[in-house]
């Protein structure tokens, strides 16, 4: 498929199935027409799904979580970095029907179209207190990355987290050259971490989780 075809991305800004703002909907057009530049947002990558009808980012992620959540029969799940439109906390909350409480939280405004998820705007410090919740998820965090590591860790938190497709800084402020040492330094650096290469059918980036919570079986194929 031609997915740099305008008719193509003049439907997806149409239909706007991701619920996207203006802003971000400019980062897909942008991508579109400068696709050379060597990297594209993700929201241009959640063009490419569309465009292939492959699964979206949060469904993709939310179907890998669904059994982990049912299976460990959590109550209490934090979403980190949720975004403007908190999809993966929908995606989890409505095929869960409910059963799970739902956090999503970011430093931005959240237009969530589910009333019974919980939505926290704030920037995640690390310093917050995790202990109310069974696990920590989040999808591309960026900078926060490591503080949601870190906090979970040190209160022996489950957590996962889809790693950005390029490095971000370190805690100490050091920013690592390629994004496969800051793969390798968050990995030497948490040693309660297991680590997989995340493939969605389409992209793949690094995936970071807690030894207790996430068993190795559930990243096959991953």
């Amino acid at each position: 498929m031609d997915i740099y075809n305008e008719g193509l991305l003049n439907r997806f800004a149409v239909k706007n199935p991701l619920r996207f703002s203006e802003q971000r909907m400019a980062l897909v057009r942008r991508d579109f027409y400068n696709h050379k530049r060597g990297t594209v947002s993700d929201e241009f990558v959640d063009f490419v799904l569309w465009a292939e009808k492959l699964p979206a980012r949060h469904e993709h992620f939310g179907s890998f979580l669904l059994p982990i959540i049912r299976d460990n029969a959590w109550k209490s799940v934090l979403e980190v970095g949720c975004g403007e439109t908190a999809l993966l906390s929908e995606y989890l909350y409505q095929a869960l029907a409910g059963n799970v409480t739902i956090t999503a939280l970011d430093q931005c405004d959240i237009q969530c179209n589910v009333s019974g998820i919980n939505l926290v705007k704030q920037k995640f410090t690390g310093t917050e207190v995790l202990s109310g919740f069974n696990a920590v998820i989040a999808q591309e965090p960026c900078e926060a990355t490591e503080l949601i590591i870190k906090a979970c860790t040190e209160q022996n938190v489950p957590y996962c987290v889809i790693l950005c497709g390029v490095p971000h800084a370190r805690l100490s402020g050091l920013l690592d050259d390629d994004v496969y040492a800051w793969y390798a330094y968050l990995l030497s650096n948490y040693t309660n971490s297991q680590f997989t290469i995340w493939h969605n059918g389409r992209f793949s980036s690094g995936c970071i989780y807690s030894e207790h919570g996430f068993d190795r079986k559930y990243f096959q194929g991953t």
